[in-house]
Formats: C-alpha cells, structure tokens, sequence
C-alpha cells in the first residue's frame, strides 16, 4: 500500500485545511470544488456543518445524518467530529466564507442544522448552477438515438475537474409498448395499424432484466506518474437500478500505453446485472493504481455504494427529483462531495476521472439496440470505456399522444389520443385536413392518421383516422411534415442514416425516394417559404444543411454560414417575408437565424433567458410566428413574434406537459400544438 492510501487522522485533518482554505483552487480539485459560486458543494457543506453539530452534542438533522452515513464509511466516528472542528475553526478564522462552501451553510449557527426542507428551499439555485457547469450534460435523446460520439466540448470539459455527470433528458414513461416487431410483420398493413401497442390500451409499467459487461478501454492519452515507471489503470463502479445494485472492481492494468485498446478479463467484467423498470444510475471512476491494495479497494467500493443509494434516496424522498434537471444537480453535488473524501485520503491525481451516469429508459433502449455504448474518461489519461449490452430486449418509452387548440386568445384543455409514440410526432394542415405522423414502438414503423369528419350523411364532429402505415418506412426520429406546391410533403431520417422522402397527393402516397448523399442525424425540419419547400437537416458532423424543392426536384446541399454545431433537429417558419430557423443549442439556449429566400443565413440573436433540452417548434398564424418550447421545468411554454418577441406563457395553464419536442401547425385559422406525454 502506497503512503497516500495508508493516510493518518493527522495528514487527512491537514488536507482538509487545505481544501476548506482555497489554497488548492488552481489544482484540478480546486477547480472541481470551485464550480459554482453561491451554492455550489451545498451538500459536502451540510456534511461537514453536521459533523460539527455532533461534535457540539447536537442532533444531525435527515440530511445531515445521510451526509455522514457517507463519510463513515471511510473514517472512524471520532474523526468525523474533527472534520467537523476543522471547519468551524476555518468558517470563524476567515470570517464566515469559505472558498469551497456556500454561504448557506457557513452562515448558520451550531444550533441551526440544515435538512432536507432547507435543501428543497435552495434546489432551484443548486441545480442551475449545475446545469451551468461545461461538465454536466443532459443528453437529448436523439443525440443517444444517433448512436455516435459524445460531445467533443463536454469531453474536453470534464479534464478540467476530471470528473462529469451525464443524466438522461426526460423522466422515463410509465408505460411501454407490448407489441413486437415481429407481430407487425405477420399482419397487413390494414391490421397493423390497429394493435394495442399503438392504441395504448391496459399497458403496465415495464421491468427487463439489464446486463452490462465491461468489454476493453481504449487509451487516447496515458495517465502520467512521474514516481513509477509504470502506468497502471484499474476500474471501479457502483450501479443501483432501484431494484437492484451492485459494484465493481477491475484487475489491475500494468504498463498502459497511448493508443493501446486492453480488454477486460472474462471472468471479471460484469458492471451490472438485475431488474429494472426503466432506470439505471452508474459511477465509474478511472484510477491509476499506485500499487493500492485490497484493503482500500473494500472502503471505496463503500463509499460508491453509499454515493450510488444517496442519488436513488435523493430522486425519491418528499419528490424532490421530479424531472432530469434535478436529478444532475443532486449528482453533482454528490460527485463533488465524493471526490473531497477521496483527496483526503490520496492524492487527487491518482483519480484519473470519474463519471456519474443516469440512463431512463430511452438510453438503455437505444443501449440495447446497439449492443453498446462508449464513454469517454477525460482526465489525467484520456480513457474511451466500451461497454457490451447482454441484457434482455428493452423497449423503447412510448407516450400518449395530446394535443391542445388555441381558439382565439384561449387555449383548450389538452386532449388524449389513443396512439402512443416512440418519438415526437409531427403535424401538418394540408386540403382541409389535419395530418399526423409519428413512430409506432413495437417494429419503429412510421404510422400516419388525418383529423377528418366521418363518411356519411350528416357527417359529425371529426374524428382521428385510424393510423395507417407510410409503406415500409422506420426511424428512431421525428418524421416531419409541410404542405407545398399543392402536396404534402413527408421527409425522415431512417435507420440506416439515410434521409428519405415522399409526396402526398390527397389520395395516396408517392414512392420512397432517397436524397444522396447519405449521412444525416437526428430530425429533418420542413417548411414552405417563396414557393419552395425548404429542408434543413444535420449532418454527421453536426453541422447544419439546406436543400429546397421548386416542384420538381430538391437543389443541391448548402452548407451552414454561420457553422452552428447542434445536437438536435432545427425548426423552420416564414414570417415577415423571410424563412426563421431556430435549434436549441448545446448551452439549451434557443439561437435563431432568418433567410431572405438564399442559402446564406443571418444570426438573429439568441432567445435568453428561455432554455429547453429540445428541439422547438415553430408555426405561422398570419402576421404571426408562433414558438413552442418544453422547458426546462416540464412544461409548455409558447410564445410569439410579429417583428418582436413576446414572452413565455403556459399551454393550457400548466395541463400540457410534453416529454420532449413540441409540434405545431395552424388548421382552420387555429394554432394546433401536438407532443407525447
């Protein structure tokens, strides 16, 4: 065991001036404790405010006792009251602030504990310093859907701290689609349409057994120890799915090398297997080994399975994590809190990176249906860890489609459909008649269903048609739809990466056409301005592209003049004699740009303070542009512009809820907002 690992009281007591002081704040821990300025390591506070209450003869409050539950894992009782004197005589000797501890805690007098009330009080505040941080990232999934890499600038991020939180984008659904693939297959078309995956009828909450293996890492960058000759790199997580949990520690990897890919040992490669309804919370960290031994290997695998059941505690006690934001900023702040422990014991550096990732159940189904997922570990090394999924099949969350009709200035009440979805849908006005598109969960069949009037004498109020297959076409992405040059016109991004196309000309659907060249993620965006059809999609790379349709043929590509780099599917609309584009950025700022009718495209600003995790969505009512956002609490909002912007309000008083992108579209002079929920 190296002299870092075998610490005494008095080294660690020493250490912990040093954190509580700032002397460290131009190192990686310093740089990683300084994230956020007022209420940043509000919960690595309450632990050492609550050590200090022990000390003193007072209660912990509920908080603070699973704080230290933590922190006892590692050091003695006894010592936990000296942690606790450390940083009362370091608040009284600088005055009440301290570089690393918000003033929320350092504030409160001995008697005054700090409880799960208090916390729930300063949330919005913590999580929004989280969300602000380069090294939290909350996945769009599309973005997992894609299948490619991660964010070269988040993965850049987290060297800074050598750690970062990954969470998903949305809560998981609570129901899924019990058809199969293979059930569609057998039917026609004519009866496809009509199976209970679609109509969403008696669905329980799912459970799948999960199974990660470890199956190699792939070095990019070496860590560096200038005490050894040798560089060695071990693994350890702690995984908890709610209903299950579970730890690991790899074997030890000697002499690691830049640009070697070393594989895991067969019979020691399992990171997770058990049941779960949709959820699956991991934290992997990368070490270099230092010659440690068995005897902390037990202790840290401790402490992660304290971390791992603090997050789950976290999401469940009084609600407090209700949607994605909340449960980053409650990782964060409990990655931030481990990594103090860990740097009173060794040093800092032999923590090459740690990542806390929360996967729902979109992210483990697109896990499943890859085999695979690579994560990058950019700290001192730069480590590419790549996992193997030998789990059972995960379905894809599906949601009930709702949409909402704005009459006049009064929104009605959302209405429920009986069609749910693997994907936000799409909706289009075209000949009178409300069109619908979405992609059915159980084979990623891309389904079609028109608001029109009954057949018949009298007619009726309409009535959703019963959804009917677009031919053979699937995607994991929102199809979309606008009506021009006296057609519909129909574009997706299939499986394969390829982006397809078709007409509808009030009676049937044309052929499938392929637009070459191949290579496009996410969403392609329609909309019809200066008699064209315009199209914008993302390429491989990110990058933005146009193409337009006169009638006859689409144009060749054209590039993006302002080099945007987005995550996500754009939104197009025509207002005051030009064509709006608008995407959610990777800061979920909304950045807008207009065209006058060419491919160069003008930077109209960015839309502060209104963020969201999605993709927006834009329709015109005369004069009128209208915007739809899902923000960040859930909720969605709408907006207008008629050559300025107004602000935000709620659809339907706060009723609407999507899971993720809104669309919308104007039918008979009214505003249509269609989502998943």
């Amino acid at each position: 065991m190296s002299d870092r690992v075998k610490s005494t009281e008095p080294e660690r007591l020493e250490r912990l001036r040093g954190l509580l002081s700032g002397a460290r704040s131009k190192d990686r821990v310093g740089r990683a404790l300084g994230q956020g300025s007022e209420y940043g390591n509000v919960l690595l506070g309450a632990m050492l405010h609550g050590a200090d209450r022990l000390r003193q003869g007072h209660t912990p409050t509920d908080l603070e006792r699973l704080l230290l539950g933590a922190l006892g894992t590692v050091v003695p009782d006894a010592e936990a009251r000296q942690w606790g004197r450390v940083y009362r005589e370091a608040v009284t000797g600088q005055g009440g602030r301290l570089p690393v501890v918000p003033q929320t805690i350092t504030s409160r007098p001995v008697a005054q504990g700090y409880t799960m009330a208090n916390l729930k009080q300063d949330l919005n505040n913590v999580v929004a310093e989280a969300l602000a941080a380069p090294n939290v990232q909350i996945v769009d999934p599309q973005v997992a859907a894609a299948g490619g890499e991660e964010d070269p600038a988040f993965v850049e991020a987290m060297r800074q701290t050598g750690f970062a939180v990954t969470a998903f984008a949305r809560p998981s659904a609570s129901r899924a689609a019990v058809g199969t693939a293979e059930d569609g297959d057998r039917q026609t078309q004519e009866e496809a349409a009509g199976t209970d995956a679609e109509q969403g009828g008696g669905l329980a909450a799912p459970s799948f057994r999960l199974k990660l293996e470890l199956e190699n890492f792939y070095v990019r960058r070496a860590v560096g120890d200038a005490g050894w000759s040798r560089d060695e790199i071990y693994w350890t997580a702690a995984a908890a799915s709610g209903s299950a949990s579970g730890t690991f520690i790899s074997e030890e990897f000697g002499a690691v090398k830049a640009d070697q890919t070393r594989s895991f040992s067969s019979t020691n490669k399992l990171l997770f297997e058990g049941q779960s309804s949709g959820y699956l919370g991991l934290q992997i960290q990368c070490w270099e080994a230092d010659q440690s031994s068995d005897e902390w290997w037990n202790a840290l695998v401790k402490a992660l399975n304290d971390a791992a059941a603090a997050i789950d505690r976290f999401m469940l006690i009084d609600n407090f994590i209700g949607f994605v934001p909340l449960w980053a900023g409650m990782a964060f702040e409990i990655s931030k809190m481990f990594l103090f422990i860990i740097e009173a014991f060794r040093n800092y550096d032999d923590l090459s990176c740690q990542r806390a990732i929360g996967l729902d159940q979109q992210d483990l189904a697109v896990i499943a249906h890859y085999g695979k997922a690579n994560w990058h570990f950019n700290g001192d090394g730069h480590h590419e860890l790549r996992v193997k999924y030998a789990g059972d099949p995960v379905p894809f969350p599906v949601g009930t489609l709702r949409y909402a009709v704005r009459t006049g200035s009064t929104w009605g009440a959302p209405i429920a459909l009986d069609f749910e979805s693997m994907t936000p849908p799409a909706l289009a006005s075209y000949n009178g008649v409300l069109h619908a598109v979405f992609v059915r969960p159980a084979d990623k069949a891309v389904m079609w269903s028109r608001l029109e009037s009954p057949a018949g004498v009298g007619g009726g109020s309409p009535v959703w048609s019963k959804p009917e297959r677009i031919g053979g076409d699937t995607s994991l992405y929102t199809p979309a739809l606008t009506a021009g040059h006296g057609k519909l016109f129909y574009a997706v991004t299939g499986q394969d990466s390829g982006l397809y196309w078709r007409t509808y000309n009030g009676s049937a659907w044309s052929a499938v056409h392929r637009i070459d060249p191949a290579g496009v993620r996410y969403s392609p965006a329609l909309a019809t301005y200066s008699n064209r059809v315009w199209m914008v999609t993302v390429g491989l790379g990110h990058d933005l592209y146009l193409h337009t349709h006169n009638g006859t043929s689409w144009s060749t590509w054209y590039g993006d003049n302002l080099d945007w780099a987005v995550d996500k599917g754009a939104a197009l609309a025509p207002q005051g004699g030009q064509l709006w584009r608008i995407v959610t950025g990777r800061d979920n700022s909304l950045h807008t740009s207009t065209s006058g009718g060419g491919a160069e495209w003008t930077g109209r600003g960015t839309r502060d303070p209104w963020k969201s995790n999605h993709s927006p969505a834009l329709a015109t009512h005369g004069d009128t542009m209208w915007i739809f956002v899902r923000g960040l609490d859930g909720d969605l909002y709408a907006g207008t512009y008629t050559g300025t912007w107004s602000g935000l309000h709620k659809v339907s008083n706060g009723a609407a809820k999507p899971m993720d992108a809104p669309t919308a579209t104007v039918h008979h002079n009214k505003i249509h907002v269609m989502y998943r929920q």
